[in-house]
């Protein structure tokens, strides 16, 4: 596991090795919002792309290295998210977008063959989860108490959970559901308005009425870190995770090895990042993306050639 610099450099004063494991890098995750565009929406709708952005997802392809944007927003699909980005200026495929709702329907099919869940969200949750082949409860029939067997109950981002989804999903939970989160992000960062998240705030609700804890599948879980991998074809030594939260991003490269850079456009500040613990102290601290763009095309070129 490579470990991380005691005191995080700005890109004036990078010591050799970390240019050498951002040489080496064979794949990149960029967080969507507060590092590659500011939106009062998860996702980036209506948003304004961040100086740099473009620039920074062409170096990566001009250097052959693979992408992914991955946001902690569960309620739109990758497909629809894809869409915005490509509306904002960024050259996206929809399979170079990932959400929770992605790490946890490849999840939970994996756990569970066969087993049935009850999922509360949006398009991004549900669409992704029959994508893949799991089968759904009906919430109608959920809160109706004709759930039958669940093997596990996800929340992801459902501004309209009230009373009768909370006692549907708790019924399933302490008859042996396990209960998970896509995240349980506080807050996103946003252009003007706070932007408050609503999974953790229900999944936190339902551990409290149930007395039984949750799992969170989104940043920064194990599972969205492997599921990063996966998609980029990196080792955790060969990966660079970059976004804007130290609790988020930050802590996942940390705690699996992979590089840490965090940008100061978003959630967290230089400053926060300079004092922070060791298991959430990023490699490298960036202004702009521009400064990433550079590194990446200023290093040697990885030897790979497969690209997303």
């Amino acid at each position: 596991m490579t470990t991380p610099l005691n005191t995080p450099p700005s890109s004036s004063a990078i010591t050799q090795d970390l240019a050498d494991r951002i040489s080496r890098a064979h794949g990149v995750m960029f967080d969507i919002d507060g590092c590659l565009l500011l939106a009062d929406q998860p996702g980036g709708y209506g948003g304004t792309l961040l100086p740099g952005a473009a620039q920074a997802l062409k170096a990566v392809g001009a250097t052959r290295r693979r992408f992914v944007c991955f946001t902690n927003g569960s309620f739109q699909t990758p497909s629809a998210i894809a869409g915005t980005l490509r509306e904002l200026g960024l050259e996206v495929t929809d399979e170079q977008v990932m959400t929770p709702a992605v790490v946890a329907a490849e999840t939970i099919a994996r756990r569970y063959p066969g087993g049935r869940v009850l999922a509360f969200g949006g398009p991004g949750v549900i669409e992704t989860f029959t994508t893949h082949g799991v089968e759904l409860v009906a919430v109608e029939e959920a809160i109706a108490g004709r759930a039958g067997d669940v093997a596990a109950v996800v929340i992801g981002w459902d501004t309209e959970f009230g009373r009768s989804k909370i006692v549907a999903a708790a019924e399933a939970v302490l008859a042996g559901a396990t209960l998970y989160a896509t995240s349980d992000a506080p807050t996103f960062a946003s252009h003007h308005r706070l932007n408050v998240g609503v999974s953790g705030f229900i999944a936190a609700g339902l551990s409290h009425v149930t007395g039984h804890p949750y799992r969170v599948l989104g940043k920064p879980s194990a599972e969205a870190f492997e599921a990063i991998c996966a998609r980029t074809g990196a080792t955790a030594e060969e990966l660079l995770i970059v976004g804007d939260d130290l609790q988020l991003e930050t802590s996942m490269a940390v705690r699996h090895g992979a590089t840490a850079v965090l940008m100061t456009t978003g959630t967290h500040s230089r400053q926060e990042a300079e004092h922070a613990n060791p298991e959430r102290r990023p490699d490298l601290i960036l202004d702009s993306l521009d400064e990433l763009a550079h590194l990446l095309r200023a290093g040697t070129t990885p030897s790979r050639t497969e690209n997303s």
